[in-house]
């Protein structure tokens, strides 16, 4: 099934668009069925965003009405009902400002499941304190990817540090059910084609960071099932827009109405999640790590950065971007040392594909975004929907 629209309801038409309800029983079924496979699970990281909001109510929604019957039928029969685990014990919360979104939400969020909620608040030398074991561990020096990495780590060491082994995480909402904003002006035949590339290329950072500490990461979104649940999905159902009740302004921090991604996984947990409807915002915002590069541009003179930019691209061959790139990649030094041969396998530099603004190879020939540095684009394609013709096309052939 492909798009069978490519229009969202505008946002001046006077009728509300809605999934059809057989479609979103489809997807309660699927990810409570998901979730049911990663429970009990000792903790989650909650973000207090969407993703987290649905993983952790809808799970805690579902054991509440099990306990309920567990009485019902120890009434009936005269026995003592078993007694069940809950789904989750803790939620860890990393915020590194005040300024930080998450918090409210999150909060919210473990109040009204009974979760026992750790707010880990960390400072500029606690972020550089994870600095080298995220480089370590990920193989990078991208900001983007640290700034979220260092989130992650902070959160994954301080549930090791209490005792939980296994951890929850929302990872995959956002690609497989167009989350992200700049999906959002796609036509339904692009969004189409960058979703099934999303699919295939999406990784997190948390799996590793994790599987270094020597902890399970959980990942219900990623269930096979529904990931093939999210590729059948119209444009209509991942994109569109929602009119925010007025008595639900001060959880929703919106009012009127608002373009959503993952429309249709908000419809199906709406009546569950304090966050159905909360804005979309990138972890480094609700986390409030945005504040990282302005303070390291701060610590830095620009006339210092220029003269440490030239040398790096003379003798490294490597375009320094800002300061907070030039702190990561001191950082990635550090780690990696000067002889390339001891380098990790991911980290070869031999010509055959060179990223143009560090020269370590790219891993895949459609690779536009370089995993190492963060340059983007590393090398210019086709649009996804162009390639995805391409590719039918020469299946046609073969046939």
């Amino acid at each position: 099934m492909k798009q069978a629209s490519e229009n969202t309801i505008g946002a001046d038409s006077t009728v509300p668009y809605h999934s059809k309800p057989e479609r979103i029983q489809e997807l309660r079924r699927l990810l409570l069925n998901s979730i049911e496979k990663c429970t009990p699970c000792d903790c989650i990281l909650l973000s207090g965003g969407v993703d987290t909001s649905i993983l952790a109510e809808a799970a805690f929604s579902v054991y509440n009405n099990k306990k309920k019957n567990d009485a019902s039928d120890s009434n009936d029969d005269g026995n003592k009902s078993s007694s069940r685990l809950r789904p989750m014990t803790g939620a860890i919360t990393v915020l590194c400002t005040d300024q930080a979104t998450d918090e409210f939400y999150a909060t919210q969020i473990a109040a009204r499941t009974g979760m026992v909620q750790e707010i880990v608040k960390i400072t500029l030398d606690s972020v550089l304190e994870e600095l080298e074991f995220c480089i370590k561990v990920l193989e990078t020096f991208d900001p983007m990817e640290l700034r979220n990495g260092i989130v992650i780590a902070r959160g994954l060491s301080v549930a090791k540090s209490l005792g939980y082994k296994t951890v929850m995480t929302g990872d995959g909402a956002d690609e497989l059910f167009a989350g992200y904003s700049f999906l959002h002006d796609m036509s339904a035949e692009r969004l189409q084609a960058y979703s099934d590339k999303l699919t295939k290329v999406m990784r997190f950072s948390g799996v590793r960071l994790a599987q270094a500490l020597g902890m399970e990461l959980v990942q219900p979104f990623l269930d096979p099932e529904l990931v093939a649940f999210s590729q059948q999905c119209t444009r209509e159902e991942k994109i569109n827009y929602h009119d925010h009740l007025k008595e639900r302004e001060w959880q929703d921090r919106l009012s009127g109405r608002q373009l959503h991604g993952k429309f249709i996984l908000r419809e199906a947990f709406e009546n569950e999640a304090f966050s159905a409807w909360r804005k979309k915002e990138p972890i480094e915002v609700g986390s409030g790590t945005t504040v990282l590069p302005k303070l390291f541009q701060e610590s830095m003179a620009p006339e210092d950065l220029k003269t440490e930019q030239d040398k790096i691209l003379a003798e490294e061959g490597i375009k320094i971007r800002d300061v907070e790139h030039l702190k990561y990649f001191k950082v990635f030094k550090k780690v990696f040392g000067d002889d390339m041969n001891q380098y990790p396998e991911k980290l070869q530099k031999d010509g055959r594909d060179p990223c143009p603004g560090c020269g370590f190879n790219l891993t895949t020939p459609d690779q536009t975004f370089c995993v190492i540095c963060g340059q983007w684009p590393a090398r210019v394609l086709p649009p996804p929907e162009e390639v995805a013709k391409a590719g039918n096309a020469s299946e046609n052939i073969k046939i």
